[in-house]
Formats: structure tokens, C-alpha cells, sequence
């Protein structure tokens, strides 16, 4: 198992992921990701975040996967308890935020409370 690289919040970057792993044949090979949860053994925010946020992105974490498919799974750094595999794709409007699933164990366990355009990105998301 290893363990996740540190990347600040709202980094963008070049991502790509397996098109038969993703929720949707729709969402590009490649394409500009903005970086959310990939915390390392570091929380760089605290505080709460409503239920309503962490029940649409337990919805997004069964609904909205896209995975790297070659890739392992990863052991938690802060807490070395807890281990997944695979990302959550938020998409909003033309962004396009890359979490690992790994996220709500961070908030669940750790009090991380991501970046709010991140959270508003969440918020917008129709679960019906």
C-alpha cells in the first residue's frame, strides 16, 4: 500500500484516467483538473462541513467515480488506519475538480474542510 501524494488545494493540473473505470464514457481521457483532498500527512484546513455537503459527496463517491485503473490502493498518512482507491470527478460548469475518495474519511475523521468553491461545487450537485 502507499501512501498519497501531497497537492494544495485548487492546484490545476493535467489529469487522466481510464475511460472504463469512470462513471461515464462522456468525460475526456485527459483533461485540466483542479486538485482537491490530496492532503499527504498534512490537514491544511479545518472546521465543519454541513451534513448536506458530505451526503451529496457520499452520493458522488458511489456515483461519480473515475479511477487511474494501474493505480493502488492508498493508506491514509495522518492516521495510517484507513485505505480506498480511486477519485470523485465534481464537475462544475467548465471546472472539473479531481478529490480522492479518500475525502470524506478526511473529513469524517480529521475535520478537513475543503476549499468552498469546492463545497459549492458539491452543493450544486442534483442527487435525485
Amino acid at each position: 500500500m502507499i501512501g498519497m501524494s501531497y497537492t494544495p488545494d485548487l492546484k490545476k493540473t493535467e489529469w487522466w484516467h481510464e475511460i472504463d473505470f469512470a462513471y461515464s464514457k462522456s468525460i475526456p481521457e485527459k483533461f485540466t483538473a483542479i486538485m482537491v483532498g490530496w492532503l499527504g500527512n498534512r490537514i491544511p484546513s479545518s472546521g465543519e462541513v454541513l451534513i448536506e455537503i458530505i451526503e451529496k459527496l457520499e452520493w458522488a463517491y458511489d456515483h461519480r467515480v473515475i479511477d487511474q485503473g494501474w493505480l493502488g490502493e492508498h493508506e491514509c498518512e495522518i492516521c495510517n488506519n484507513y485505505t480506498d482507491r480511486g477519485e470523485i470527478l465534481i464537475i462544475d460548469d467548465d471546472k472539473m475538480y479531481v478529490a480522492p475518495k479518500m475525502i470524506l474519511h478526511y473529513i469524517r475523521d480529521h475535520s478537513y474542510r475543503p476549499p468552498g468553491e469546492f463545497i459549492h461545487a458539491v452543493d450544486k450537485i442534483n442527487v435525485t
